[in-house]
């Protein structure tokens, strides 16, 4: 079979779309996967709605890819077809076959599923480059991957953590060792957040996020604050926050009316890439909201090689997540769903090789 299914974005701003297209073939460096499970994001809609992160058209979204090595490109060596394996890509899921890079490409541990960790790269990464990444990308709180709970007895808050990239900030809070773990979240998602290693809740619908500092829970305030809500939620990270403290904010552009200088805290915006732009290459040089750096490949080198160990050891498990169905059809719904904000507490993940009704 030499074409495929994929879902398009003909020109800027136009809708998603279905259409057929061929099969591409993996340049020096690369490989070919056959996607078989692809997440879906909210800033896959963002990328349509306001033209970023988008090299040239028509284009094909789709960041979050696990799949199977069906072709090998002239000198890679460290996979094989037939290979299992997943990754954080700019573009390209939203298909049946896609060449990426072999630089960003993980092995799946055995027993693990497609849909699993398809619900990692992106939102997973983000949340450990913001904590463990040494500066200026991340607060570096554990930079080496260390088992031995190198922030044990400290605190944390995390916005948002009924969110993908919350979900994984609360694990990665408890890997750290820290012993009071704060989810702002909603209610439904208490009991869950709890397995993953939150400590202690507060319902988002009942508590403002100008009043959180106020709760009983928040008191004293915490070490550190992983924000994942909208931009004006920096203030609240801020009044949550100890002297001293660190705060992390997943919105490039938060600003905060508080004197951050005041209370000696360290602020970092972060961008969830594992690699940086000597792996990610666009054609242009212009491509808006693309904000990866050196820094980034370094650290995600380590990424890279410590995941696999931490899904086949338990340490960090997959969001929840929703099966979409008829295929690559089921895409052009789900970002329906998501655009309206109807999507909360799991991911939704779509099968390309599934047939489309």
């Amino acid at each position: 079979m030499s074409t495929q299914q994929s879902v398009i974005i003909q020109s800027p701003h136009a809708p998603f779309m279905l259409a057929p297209g061929p099969i591409p073939l993996p340049a020096k460096g690369e490989v070919l996967i056959k996607v078989m499970s692809v997440a879906l994001n909210p800033a896959n809609w963002i990328q349509r709605e306001y033209d970023i992160l988008i090299d040239k058209y028509p284009v094909v979204l789709g960041s979050d890819i696990a799949g199977v090595v069906e072709e090998i490109g002239e000198g890679v060596e460290s996979f094989k077809k037939g290979d299992r394996v997943f990754a954080a890509a700019l573009a390209g899921g939203f298909q049946q076959y896609t060449t990426l890079p072999a630089a960003i490409i993980i092995p799946i541990p055995g027993g693990t599923s497609f849909d699993e960790v398809a619900t990692f790269p992106i939102t997973f990464s983000t949340a450990c480059v913001g904590l463990f990444a040494p500066a200026p990308i991340g607060l570096g709180l554990n930079p080496t991957f260390s088992w031995d709970k190198p922030q044990q007895g400290k605190s944390a808050l995390v916005i948002g953590g009924g969110t993908s990239v919350g979900q994984f900030a609360i694990q990665l809070f408890r890997f750290l060792g820290f012993t009071r773990i704060v989810a702002y979240a909603s209610k439904v998602h208490f009991e869950y957040l709890k397995q993953l290693g939150a400590t202690e809740c507060i319902d988002r619908r009942e508590v403002s996020v100008d009043s959180l500092s106020a709760h009983p829970a928040m008191s004293p305030a915490v070490d550190v604050v992983y924000d994942t809500g909208p931009v004006s939620s920096l203030n609240a990270a801020y009044d949550c926050v100890a002297e001293g403290g660190k705060l992390v904010t997943v919105q490039p552009r938060a600003h905060s009316e508080r004197d951050l200088e005041q209370k000696k805290l360290t602020l970092v915006r972060v961008h969830g890439y594992y690699a940086g732009p000597d792996v990610l290459k666009f054609e242009r040089d212009d491509v808006a909201g693309y904000a990866a750096v050196p820094e980034h490949t370094v650290f995600g080198k380590l990424l890279m090689k410590n995941l696999p160990e931490m899904l086949a050891k338990g340490a960090v498990v997959g969001n929840r997540y929703e099966v979409l169905p008829n295929g690559l059809a089921g895409i052009l719904e789900g970002m329906e769903r998501l655009q309206k904000g109807g999507v909360s507490g799991v991911k939704l993940i779509a099968h390309p090789q599934d047939a489309t009704a």
